[in-house]
C-alpha cells in the first residue's frame, strides 16, 4: 500500500452489543474507506442504507454447550467459507473487531496476511476476558479494554473509558415498559416473570415485548420476535421503564434513550447463555446506581419498584479516546503490526 492511499478498514463483529461497539467509531469512517461484516440481525440490517455491509452466518464458540457439537460445526464450517469470500473479495488493509465468533475467521485470515487487527474487548467484559478476547490478543497489535483493571486482565492492552454519564430531565408522559431480549436467543424466564407480574395485577400499564425466537406465546402484551434497530430505539425513548437482559448492548441502548432500567442476566444454568458474565456487566452499572437488577423471576416486582424511583440518566458514549488510540495504531508504519 502506498504511503498516499487511505487504508480500508474492516469492521468485523457478531450481532448486537458487538456491533454496537464498532458503530461508535463513526470519526474513523469519515477518515477512510471501509465495509462491515457482521450477522443478519436487525441491527445489521439497519446498516444496509448508509453503509457497505456484508453478513456471514451466526457462529459462537459457546454453540457447543446450547445447540450441540454438531450444530457448532455446521455453523463454524459455514461462517469460515463466506467469511473468507468477502476477505479476499474485499481485501482490507486493517480488520477492528469487538468479538465474537462470527469474527474469528476473518481475524485469522488479517493475521496469515500480515494485515494490522484492531480488537476491542467488549465492554460487557467487566472482570474476565472473554474467550474470543484471549484468542485474539495473540493476533492483535492493538488491544482495547473499557473498565478499570481489565488492562491487567489483558496483558499490553490499553484501557480506555467511554461512558459519559448526563441527568436527564423526567418526562410524566412516559408510562410504559419494553422488555428486550436481544438480538441472539430468547429469554422465556424473564419474560414470562413480566407476563406473570401483568396477569397478578402488579403491572398496569401497557407492555410491550422483544422475545427472540421464542416458541412461547405471551398473554396481555404486545410481543415481537425482534424489528428494525431504529424501531426498537423510538419504543426505548417512549418507554418509562425498559427491562432487559444483562446484554450490554441493550443496556446501553436503554441508557442512551434516558428509560430507567431494570436487567436480568442470563445464566448459564439455564441454558440461556454461554456462560454468566451478564452478572458482570449488571453488577457493574449497578454499582454506577444506572440500572436496578433482578436477581431472577420472582425478583422482578421489586427491581422494578427500585426503578420507578431512580433519578433518570442518559448514559452515552464518548468514543474521542478509541478513536485516538485507533488512528495513531493505523498511522503508524507497517512494521507496527506484531
Amino acid at each position: 500500500m502506498s504511503k498516499n492511499k487511505k487504508p480500508k478498514l474492516c469492521f468485523v463483529a457478531s450481532g448486537g452489543g458487538h456491533l454496537r461497539q464498532l458503530l461508535q467509531l463513526g470519526p474513523l469512517r469519515a477518515e477512510y474507506p471501509y465495509y462491515f461484516v457482521t450477522e443478519k440481525t436487525a441491527l445489521g440490517e439497519s446498516l444496509i442504507p448508509d453503509h457497505k455491509t456484508f453478513f456471514v452466518p451466526h457462529f459462537a464458540f459457546g454453540q457447543r454447550q446450547t445447540e450441540g457439537n454438531w450444530s457448532f460445526i455446521k455453523s463454524g464450517i459455514s461462517n469460515a467459507f463466506v467469511s473468507t469470500w468477502h476477505f479476499f473479495r474485499q481485501w482490507p488493509d486493517i480488520v477492528i473487531t469487538s468479538g465474537a465468533g462470527a469474527a474469528f475467521v476473518t481475524v485469522i485470515w488479517a493475521r496469515l496476511f500480515g494485515k494490522k487487527i484492531v480488537y476491542l474487548e467488549s465492554i460487557a467484559r467487566v472482570t474476565e476476558v472473554s474467550l474470543f478476547g484471549k484468542l485474539a490478543a495473540r493476533h492483535a497489535g492493538l488491544c482495547i479494554v473499557q473498565w478499570p483493571g481489565m488492562d491487567q486482565h489483558l496483558k499490553g492492552s490499553i484501557y480506555c473509558s467511554p461512558l459519559k454519564i448526563m441527568d436527564a430531565a423526567d418526562n410524566n408522559d412516559r408510562k410504559d415498559i419494553l422488555a428486550t431480549v436481544g438480538t441472539v436467543m430468547p429469554f422465556d424466564r424473564m419474560v414470562g416473570g413480566i407476563e406473570k407480574l401483568i396477569a397478578d395485577g402488579f403491572i398496569k400499564v401497557s407492555v410491550a415485548a422483544q422475545i427472540g425466537d421464542s416458541k412461547r406465546t405471551f398473554k396481555n402484551m404486545e410481543s415481537f420476535a425482534s424489528c428494525p434497530f431504529d424501531v426498537l430505539n423510538e419504543k426505548m425513548q417512549k418507554a418509562d421503564i425498559v427491562v432487559c437482559h444483562g446484554g450490554s448492548g441493550s443496556i446501553l441502548g436503554a441508557l442512551k434513550a434516558g428509560a430507567r432500567v431494570v436487567t436480568m442476566a442470563r445464566l448459564h444454568a439455564h441454558g440461556e447463555h454461554y456462560d454468566d458474565h451478564q452478572k458482570d456487566i449488571t453488577k457493574a452499572f449497578a454499582d454506577m446506581d444506572l440500572i436496578s437488577v433482578a436477581q431472577n423471576e420472582n425478583d422482578l416486582e421489586r427491581a422494578i419498584n427500585e426503578a420507578k424511583g431512580r433519578k433518570r440518566h442518559i448514559v452515552d458514549i464518548d468514543p474521542s479516546a478509541f478513536v485516538s488510540v485507533i488512528r495513531e495504531f493505523i498511522e503508524r508504519g507497517k512494521d507496527a503490526q506484531s
